[in-house]
């Protein structure tokens, strides 16, 4: 596959989705899918849902693995903000402010970075491109490249899934590419760690331990709120950042990490 088919790939599943909209409370079908679920290490719906859109594009046209190495994201613990994907993008050097075709587009808002879409075009001195969570739904976009809202572009590491096998076919219909991780270990009975979905936000508490609470951890250190290393570990210094910061957002101060805490860390 050459990166050319690649990115061909991406703008075609992005141009199909058009038109979808969203349903109550932000609830969206890309959301619903159990390979995102992974990536996140957390059911990331009824939220604000362009970055699960970017990321659910690169999951359904190149699969998980691959798709988690393009975005430089670590599976079971991903990014579902805006701030953070790029941020990734940032760490890896793959932060351009020139677009390109396949690229995902960062904007700033209210003086942060909380939107994205995915580049399809550019030419003219315009970048056009496919957004989820755009008017409530996946819409076509046109920018002057110029626009002063554009935060940048997170290029994706096409290497990944480009100079393959094309008569290889992998288990997502394309070119020899690399295989899904295994299906996630239930959790121990004990434990109220990572990979059981049947609620949005899981319930996270002290003695839990995996990916989510490795993203929790993260979410607070970034919002000033040390919880001491990020070992995925549900410990004393995680509790008491998490009660800071419930004490702080003017919240219910319980010490755990569920549905309330993680919207409230949304609005910090």
């Amino acid at each position: 596959m050459t990166i050319n088919e690649a990115k061909q790939i991406l703008i075609d599943w992005c141009n199909a989705q058009v038109g979808t909209r969203e349903g109550a409370n932000n609830w969206n079908k890309y959301a619903e899918d159990l390979r995102l679920q992974q990536l996140y290490g957390w059911k990331a719906q009824n939220q604000p849902w362009c970055d699960v859109f970017t990321d659910a594009a690169f999951i359904e046209c190149f699969g998980l693995s691959a798709a988690a190495a393009m975005t430089y994201q670590p599976i079971g613990a991903g990014s579902a903000a805006c701030r953070y994907s790029a941020q990734l993008f940032k760490n890896a050097g793959a932060w351009y402010s020139t677009p390109e075709v396949g690229d995902v587009i960062f904007f700033i808002y209210d003086g942060a970075i909380n939107h994205q879409g995915i580049v399809v075009s550019v030419g003219n001195g315009l970048v056009a491109t496919v957004e989820g969570n755009s008017s409530d739904m996946v819409a076509r976009r046109s920018y002057s490249i110029a626009a002063g809202n554009i935060a940048g572009y997170g290029r994706p590491k096409w290497s990944v899934v480009v100079d393959q096998d094309p008569d290889a076919a992998g288990d997502e219909g394309h070119a020899n590419l690399p295989a899904d991780e295994p299906a996630a270990p239930a959790a121990p009975a004990s434990s109220y760690c990572a990979y059981t979905y049947a609620v949005r936000v899981n319930l996270l508490k002290k003695g839990c331990y995996g990916p989510q609470v490795a993203n929790m951890q993260r979410l607070l250190r970034d919002h000033g709120f040390d919880p001491g290393e990020i070992d995925g570990q549900f410990g004393v210094n995680t509790y008491e950042a998490l009660m800071a910061f419930q004490t702080a957002a003017g919240i219910g101060i319980d010490g755990e990490w569920g549905g309330e805490s993680f919207n409230a860390m949304w609005n910090y």
